[in-house]
């Protein structure tokens, strides 16, 4: 997951990059190593302590995007927002709308990239499921590919498959 995001983003020549629920800025510091000016956003104030040991330089923001977005964000753009193992934490009806907040966020040509245990279609979140029932968490909601599409059907929305249970969505605007 993490190799195919940074794939994406270390294409491109750098500039302003966001990640959202950073952690310990593992996926964060590869950009920010990469001459990226990153801005990392998580709740926990010690993964930000970690995440500032990778990253001494970074814009830290402490905040819960659950919510909503920190008012810090206000005014700043960005090429790549990303964001890994975080939006199965939003309920399925909030998934898409968070995404779609995000859209002004970005400059010209700027993707939001997020990657997750995810599904394409209802179906394979469902076969999963009975695969690996003792493994399941009942209070993750792994977003699905066909609903995120029907919400945001004025975006573009690729998805990429990582593994059998888990994906990149590209999201960006139609221009």
């Amino acid at each position: 997951m993490l190799d195919t995001i940074s794939r994406q983003v270390l294409s491109r020549k750098p500039g302003h990059l966001l990640d959202i629920g950073t952690g310990s800025g593992i996926l964060a510091s590869r950009f920010y190593q990469a001459g990226w000016e990153v801005t990392a956003l998580d709740f926990s104030e010690e993964m930000l302590l970690q995440a500032r040991r990778r990253m001494p330089a970074a814009k830290f923001i402490l905040s819960d995007f659950s919510n909503e977005l920190s008012q810090e964000l206000s005014g700043i753009s960005f090429d790549f927002i990303t964001m890994t193992y975080a939006l199965h934490h939003l309920r399925y009806e909030k998934q898409a709308e968070f995404i779609r907040s995000l859209i002004p966020l970005l400059r010209e040509n700027g993707k939001i990239l997020v990657g997750d245990i995810a599904f394409e279609t209802l179906s394979d979140l469902k076969d999963c499921q009975q695969r690996f029932p003792r493994d399941w968490d009942e209070d993750e909601y792994y977003p699905i590919l066909t609903e995120i599409e029907k919400q945001l059907s004025d975006l573009r929305v690729h998805f990429e498959v990582v593994s059998f249970c888990a994906g990149v969505f590209e999201v960006f605007p139609i221009k």
